[in-house]
């Protein structure tokens, strides 16, 4: 009898907390009846979880689902915000006062997520000197100029004491602690002296060790990293993106091992590489440099093509295959497909067979507005072109063959205008013409220097390139 009163008792005890896998008890003083909104941070995103509203200054969010690690957030509208960290304790209060919202905050339950709550205070009083001599900074600029060394220098100081106020901070915690993952991130990124000195003498070893050791900071075991706010994980991810591959645009292929130095660190973690390869998916799909756009191929090749991720759906691969099989083969310097299509009188002209020194490739149809102004603008400056030696190569992208002969004459266009009447050369699928106009600039060795150019801007492209090959023995310099 005695053991199966244990027994009901260990299950009631079980159901009770298994009711309320996270409690948390909000006290705002002063606070009004509003709705709030309670959530957690997902780098530059954020999630709702869960709203209620206020009654007597007090709200109990709580759910029978555990929450994940991360930063969390209360707000109460419209502009009012506050954040705590949740760990493995996941029954705590917070109380402070609406007219003092970080000052007066208090939190029991873990002594972790105190901490977090004072090193915000001391982080806030930093940001708001900071601020301060920011706003400084901007008005003496124009009338003190001499001034600015010594704000800056103010500034540095105060960084300094940022990443101080961290390093306190952590070695107040336990290693195992996620406040303490989160602070082995923010302390920054520090060098020993002796690699430090090869900034100049040797300026490649001493980038070999920031790269090999940049994601040394981040523990993959620990997804509750993702629930962080920009500033923190996703931060030093845009950051080894920026200086480990987007600096290699001259010569992408070298930053394929950086790829997979970045992809291999989630093998252990779900999360972490859904995260990564979405953002490196996201990152390189519309990139400033469309060299970079190798980076995009390559990734969707080794990552999805090869070996489809388990959290990967068949809609969202589906899109992604349409969208970078429309961009892998007309990458920023590889070779352009070859066409071979017949004009208005039947002849035949090769893209490859053009002996001009550049050619411009246009993909257009005459009942888009868009491709009219485009090849209206190429019309007022096509003798100016053809000074630089370069011709337009212009292919219809549909099959209106009297609207586009009318356009022709019409406005008495004396480029090449070829058609594809049979759809016999998939040009839709190596020039991605799923969106029109595209223009493409290819040299006369057919390599591709630039795409999607406005028209406008095309003439003084070519003279900048001119210029520039001129003094350089790159295919492909720069690209819009």
């Amino acid at each position: 009898m005695k053991v199966k009163y244990i027994l009901i008792s260990f299950l009631v005890l079980f159901f009770v907390n298994e009711i309320r896998a996270y409690d948390i008890k909000i006290e705002i003083e002063n606070c009004p009846e509003y709705y709030v909104f309670f959530g957690k941070h997902r780098g530059p995103d954020f999630e709702i979880i869960d709203s209620l509203p206020v009654k007597n200054n007090f709200v109990n969010f709580k759910s029978p689902e555990k929450l994940e690690h991360g930063v969390y957030f209360v707000v109460i509208p419209p502009q009012t915000r506050f954040d705590f960290i949740i760990d493995e304790v996941q029954d705590f209060s917070i109380k402070t006062n609406m007219y003092n919202i970080l000052g007066d905050m208090q939190i029991k339950g873990d002594e972790e997520y105190s901490l977090f709550v004072n090193m915000q205070k001391e982080i806030a009083k930093i940001n708001k000197i900071r601020t301060q001599l920011e706003v400084q900074s901007e008005f003496y600029k124009n009338f003190q100029p001499d001034t600015i060394p010594f704000i800056k220098k103010e500034i540095d100081s105060l960084n300094l004491l940022q990443q101080n106020v961290y390093k306190k901070y952590r070695s107040q915690t336990n290693p195992e602690k996620f406040l303490n993952k989160i602070l082995a991130i923010l302390e920054g990124f520090e060098v020993p002296d002796s690699i430090s000195v090869l900034v100049y003498t040797n300026p490649q070893k001493h980038f070999d060790y920031y790269k090999t050791h940049w994601l040394d900071r981040v523990d993959f075991s620990e997804s509750g990293l993702l629930n962080t706010p920009a500033f923190v994980f996703h931060k030093l991810l845009e950051d080894y993106c920026f200086y480990f591959l987007d600096t290699k645009a001259n010569n992408i292929e070298t930053a394929f091992a950086d790829v997979d130095t970045l992809v291999h660190k989630t093998k252990n973690d779900i999360n972490f590489n859904q995260y990564i390869l979405s953002y490196l998916i996201s990152r390189y799909e519309n990139p400033k440099d469309l060299r970079l756009e190798r980076l995009l191929v390559y990734v969707y090749r080794t990552y999805f093509l090869a070996n489809p991720p388990q959290w990967l759906d068949e809609r969202a691969f589906s899109i992604m295959k349409f969208r970078i099989e429309a961009i892998q083969y007309n990458l920023i310097g590889s070779v352009a497909k070859d066409l071979n299509l017949p004009d208005i009188n039947g002849n035949f002209h090769s893209i490859h067979k053009m002996p001009n020194k550049y050619k411009l490739l246009l993909f257009w149809e005459p009942d888009c507005d868009i491709c009219n102004e485009t090849a209206f603008i190429l019309q007022s400056s096509y003798y100016k072109l053809r000074e630089l030696d370069v011709e337009i190569y212009a292919v219809l992208i549909n099959s209106e063959n009297d609207e586009w002969q009318e356009f022709i004459e019409e406005n008495a266009i004396e480029w090449i205008n070829v058609h594809d009447p049979k759809n016999e050369t998939n040009f839709e699928k190596y020039y991605g013409t799923y969106k029109t106009p595209r223009l493409f600039l290819l040299n006369n060795e057919n390599i591709i220097l630039a795409k999607d150019i406005k028209a406008e801007s095309i003439y003084d492209y070519i003279n900048t390139l001119n210029k520039q090959n001129k003094s350089s023995n790159s295919r492909f310099i720069h690209s819009f």
